[in-house]
């Protein structure tokens, strides 16, 4: 009898924890498609939540590269089409020893910026700006489309004595999964 009480105990512990305790390593928070001058682009915000071994690792001079992947295919697509559009999209995070700054890196836009404290750094990671994505003459006015976002942390770009371990545990092993957004030619204007 009182193994279950605490065991149930335990349960509601656990059940009634705050949210932000549970939450994904990454996380795609806000999506806004828009139509300008016959192309779409997108504007998204991804939350990256890094774990203290990736981060140790961050200040020890392991630099940190983000993938974003975005898809355009037809909304009932059957899984052997091909997208309209597959782009992928990198950034890099460095902590620079001797200054003491955080860099980010846009290998899209050949762009860098700094940063003075780590977490506003991650933060701007995750900011995607104006992301142009498929011209509107590229898609059928008759079919409906969606936009297929997932953003990790690319374990390849890591140092080479580093991606076995990497592989093997979970701590690296970043994703937001494939989160999908619909993109309709004939509305014009979307945004979520």
């Amino acid at each position: 009898m009182l193994y279950w009480m605490r065991y149930s105990l335990l349960l509601f512990l656990i059940a009634t924890l705050p949210g932000h305790l549970w939450a994904e390593p990454v996380a795609i928070q806000q999506v806004e498609i828009a139509l300008q001058e016959e192309r779409y682009s997108i504007n998204t915000v991804i939350h990256f939540k890094f774990n203290k071994r990736v981060l140790d690792a961050l200040q020890h001079g392991v630099p940190l590269t983000i993938e974003l992947q975005l898809q355009v295919i037809r909304k009932d697509a059957w899984f052997w089409e091909q997208s309209r559009v597959s782009l992928q999209l990198y950034r890099i995070l460095r902590f620079h020893a001797l200054t003491q700054l955080y860099e980010i890196q846009s290998l899209e836009h050949d762009s860098s910026q700094s940063f003075a404290i780590r977490d506003i750094a991650i933060d701007a990671l995750g900011e995607f700006q104006l992301l142009p994505v498929v011209d509107l003459r590229q898609l059928s006015k008759d079919e409906r489309y969606v936009i297929k976002l997932r953003a990790n942390l690319d374990i390849e770009s890591l140092p080479l004595t580093l991606r076995p371990l990497a592989y093997l545990t979970s701590d690296w092993n970043l994703s937001s999964g494939w989160q999908t957004y619909p993109l309709t030619p004939s509305l014009g204007n979307s945004s979520l």
